[in-house]
């Protein structure tokens, strides 16, 4: 009888320890919505990642983001860049078609890094 006791009585802190570590867990994500309490141990940025947060400046003024010095973009041959637009946080380059499907497709970049964040490919 005593060991089934030692065993509830261990269960329920474990219990306790569990919604404890959830509700921190719950906490953060809501104060950080990037945190993760496990990495998947891939390093490269993913589509879910937060956008860099870019300080305002004051009006009239623009302040400079930092280099990040030569990022390689790899396209399909044939492939050209079409456009290229910002939100201050992401470049996006439209990729223009050559008749061929790979050719359809916007790569989002990380302002602050030049780091692809992800492709959006366009069907057709």
């Amino acid at each position: 009888m005593q060991a089934l006791k030692v065993l509830v009585g261990g269960l329920g802190i474990l219990i306790v320890i569990g919604v404890t570590v959830i509700g921190y867990g719950l906490y953060r994500k809501s104060t950080d919505p990037g945190f993760k309490f496990f990495s998947s141990g891939d390093t490269s940025e993913s589509v879910t990642a937060p956008p860099a947060r870019i300080p305002a400046a004051p009006s009239g003024q623009t302040i400079p983001l930092p280099a990040f010095g030569e990022a390689m973009i790899g396209l399909p041959a044939g492939c050209t860049i079409d456009g290229v637009s910002g939100d201050g946080a992401r470049i996006y380059l439209r990729i223009g078609p050559n008749g061929t499907p790979e050719c359809s497709r916007v790569i989002v970049l990380n302002a602050a890094t030049g780091a692809q964040i992800g492709v959006i490919r366009i069907a057709r």
